[in-house]
């Protein structure tokens, strides 16, 4: 099953200080985000949500690592990562 996606949105914040302490490298953090279909709408109480869980995660992390690594100008400019999902 391919996820509907209806967007991506992607934002990057730089820290210069953080708790009145200068940083000696400023600290870019980047996330992206993708919105898409509930693919659980409209049939009601669902038992087990892994089953489609499973087969959305690989493609929107594949979608979502690229933009990551597109806005850090390559994948050896991350220096660490996480993920999350509501």
């Amino acid at each position: 099953m391919h996820p509907d996606i209806r967007k991506t949105f992607v934002t990057t914040e730089t820290i210069y200080s953080d708790g009145g302490k200068a940083a000696t490298t400023p600290l870019v953090m980047i996330a992206a985000a993708a919105v898409v279909k509930n693919p659980w709408a409209g049939e009601g109480f669902v038992e087990d949500l892994a089953p489609k869980i499973r087969e959305m995660a690989p493609v929107l992390g594949e979608l979502l690592t690229g933009l990551i690594v597109k806005e850090a100008g390559g994948g050896d400019k991350v220096v660490a990562y996480g993920k999350s999902a509501v």
